[in-house]
């Protein structure tokens, strides 16, 4: 979604933006869930598949066991026969001879007779144990295709929705990027109004000095020096948005005495990077007597964090680990120790 710069209201957009980004986190954490629930039922699918096919394994090797000893009976089976017609007794024979219409039954009939029902026992009760392999081995593939069925059915749920998630996640990182977009227009007009605050500020100022002498009228708090570094609140606007970074002392990041150093830097004024000597660098000034350059300072056991003061209450600092560079009130630096004029 494209942001409109020039929208009169970035806040509103802001809240708007992010309130519809905590909508789509909830999405994601509840898709998650499903996503969890769904890839244990996609593994005891598979789990139990892997049981099914061991189980079809094992039952072909009972199958094959059971045709090896089927095969071994029968061959047995037809020797003894086959003996039988070879070695038949007499009495078998004269009946063949005698009763020659009657031939093929009286035949069959003697060779049973002289059969052992042990053998005939053996290969029925193998034939029965291989019906009942066959049949378990066909409900067993029976039962393997529907688990395949269900492992692939699982596995097409699970990517849809890792798919879902991945749009969101995208959506959600446009999201940021357009509320990242709205910050920085906020920034920008902030610092415009405070420039044009510290504009107006300074021609106060000016106009109070005394028409005759030229000098500033004095402050309720004393005089304080006439300010040397004109222009360092400009050179700070352009850092607005700069990483902090700890020790950073470069447009690439700044902590906050990194930033006061490298901006008073270009106007000549070398300063040390802490926060403490930049307090002993400078004239002490009161409260009251701010002007726009002026350094504020805060901690609660000592002078802890440093920032430039803009006017109006508010100043430009690099506030912590995980921030950027921005305008906040002075109130928004912690307990406020003094400030100086360099």
């Amino acid at each position: 979604m494209a942001v409109n710069l020039a929208a009169a209201d970035p806040a509103g957009d802001i809240a708007a933006k992010q309130s519809q980004a905590g909508q789509v986190k909830t999405e994601i954490d509840s898709m998650n869930q499903q996503l969890e629930a769904k890839v244990e039922s996609y593994n005891a699918a598979n789990l139990e598949l892997g049981r099914i096919e061991g189980s079809i394994k094992q039952k072909e090797q009972e199958l094959a066991a059971a045709k090896a000893k089927l095969s071994q009976e029968q061959a047995t089976l037809n020797d003894r026969v086959s003996r039988i017609y070879r070695d038949g007794s007499a009495s078998m024979l004269d009946v063949l001879m005698d009763t020659s219409s009657l031939n093929d039954f009286l035949s069959t009939y003697d060779m049973l007779s002289k059969l052992s029902e042990q053998d005939r026992n053996n290969v029925d009760q193998i034939k029965i144990l291989k019906a009942q392999v066959e049949q378990e081995q066909t409900k067993l593939e029976n039962d393997k295709s529907s688990q395949e069925n269900l492992v692939s059915q699982l596995a097409s749920d699970k990517s849809q929705i890792q798919s879902g998630i991945s749009d969101r996640q995208q959506k959600l990182a446009s999201i940021n990027t357009d509320i990242q977009t709205l910050q920085k227009q906020e920034q920008q007009q902030e610092a415009a109004a405070a420039a044009a605050q510290a504009a107006a500020q300074r021609q106060t100022a000016s106009a109070s000095y005394d028409s005759n002498s030229g000098s500033p009228a004095p402050a309720a708090s004393g005089p304080a020096p006439a300010p040397r570094a004109g222009g360092v609140v400009g050179i700070a606007m352009q850092y607005l948005g700069v990483p902090y970074v700890w020790g950073g002392a470069s447009p690439s990041g700044f902590d906050c005495s990194g930033l006061v150093m490298y901006v008073y830097a270009q106007v000549g004024i070398s300063l040390p990077h802490s926060a403490a000597a930049q307090y002993e660098a400078g004239t002490p000034i009161s409260q009251s007597q701010l002007a726009p350059g002026d350094l504020v300072f805060f901690g609660d056991g000592g002078i802890e964090h440093v920032g430039i003061y803009i006017g109006g209450g508010s100043m430009i600092h690099a506030p912590y680990p995980g921030t950027v560079v921005q305008i906040s009130p002075l109130s928004g630096g912690g307990s406020y120790r003094g400030a100086c004029r360099l």
